[in-house]
């Protein structure tokens, strides 16, 4: 759409429809997206023989022809002063400017949640020697490191392309980390049932498992609750104290998720639950681990280690998103034969009190 102006000059103005629902604070972090790719590809090449436009949704990048042409043959044909668009469905902004970097830089490391974003940037780019790259680790993807793994995953099941990976999720001591991101609430049915079945998995306590499971239940129950049964059955509720199920229950912050706790198939599986002098027994069914970022933290053998509430497992998520990339990394598995508890509540009060106050220790 152009207008003129008494000069005769044209000037253009550039409609943009903005098809993604936003709240104010959304749109202010996609502006401050928007000025550090701006501020990137300019860094990068900062006065570049030839420039072209590239544009990715509001956003206009000046970027380097030369650089682009040498990576790709998709600009081949790129004149000084031209403008292309690309589809931010299969180019994003935050995977674009991941390649520019690398185009500048061949040693730019990719981050493991932008990882799938940039193999679809170059496939739709039809970079080579990138896919050549991407190919060499789907062939053999137990060499990946679990998160990069995880997100190899999904993000070739999301984008429906076949290569020889495994069709297992693998993940241990990730799936603390890897619960608090959109791709696990977004995992299907059948994948979460294997994974939340397996014995490697870390966790600070049965209840971690039990959490995930309706957490992942809850954020669509509508079209979830079919599996609600298939889910629950991966629980080893045997190693749940039905003193630490009711107290969950009765002190969960949210109403909607109260109700699924109330239902019948979760009062079914409470019968499964062993009463809290009979737990002990049960502490080698899983991977315990000790994770120095969580608060409320208790070793294998502690009778206060499956008191956890929501609004814990919550908080200590937040603290995960904040933590270093490779956090996860510095779990240590427990000595399964080692009774004594690093907590500090427990080494002050060695003694089991009352168990409707364990969760206030």
């Amino acid at each position: 759409m152009a207008s003129g102006n008494g000069n005769g000059n044209r000037r253009v103005l550039r409609l943009y429809i903005d098809v993604e629902p936003a709240n104010l604070e959304e749109r202010r972090k996609r502006l401050v997206d928007q000025q550090k790719a701006l501020a990137t590809a300019r860094q990068l090449s900062p006065r570049p023989k030839s420039v072209v436009t590239i544009v990715i949704g509001p956003t206009e990048l000046p970027c380097d022809l030369d650089l682009l042409q040498r990576a790709t043959k998709f600009f081949v044909r790129g004149k000084p002063g031209m403008a292309y668009g690309l589809p931010a469905c299969h180019v994003s902004l935050e995977s674009f400017i991941t390649i520019y970097k690398w185009m500048a830089r061949p040693s730019q490391v990719v981050p493991p949640k932008l990882l799938m974003g940039v193999y679809r940037a170059a496939i739709y780019l039809n970079i080579k020697v990138l896919l050549e790259q991407f190919n060499e680790k789907f062939r053999d993807p137990r060499t990946a490191r679990e998160e990069i793994g995880f997100y190899m995953f999904c993000g070739l099941h999301a984008m429906n392309l076949y290569v020889p990976v495994r069709k297992i999720l693998s993940v241990n001591r990730f799936f603390l980390t890897m619960i608090g991101t959109s791709e696990y609430l977004h995992l299907w049915p059948n994948v979460l049932v294997k994974l939340l079945s397996s014995t490697n998995i870390c966790v600070n306590s049965e209840m971690e498992v039990l959490i995930a499971t309706v957490l992942w239940l809850f954020h669509d129950y509508r079209s979830r609750h079919t599996h609600t049964m298939e889910l629950l059955d991966c629980v080893r509720f045997d190693s749940i104290p039905f003193e630490a199920l009711l107290q969950f229950r009765d002190h969960c912050p949210l109403s909607p998720l109260t109700q699924l706790l109330f239902r019948p198939e979760f009062e079914m599986f409470l019968k499964r639950a062993p009463s809290l002098n009979n737990n002990i027994r049960y502490c080698n069914r899983r991977i315990w681990i000790y994770d120095p970022q969580c608060q409320y933290h208790h070793d294998a053998h502690c009778p206060r280690r499956n008191f956890i509430t929501l609004d814990q497992f919550m908080d200590f998520q937040r603290v995960l998103r904040a933590a270093p990339s490779l956090h996860w990394c510095n779990r240590h598995q427990l000595n399964p034969y080692m009774h004594s508890c690093r907590h500090e509540v427990c080494r002050r009060f060695p003694k089991l009190g009352n168990p409707r106050r364990l969760a206030s220790n």
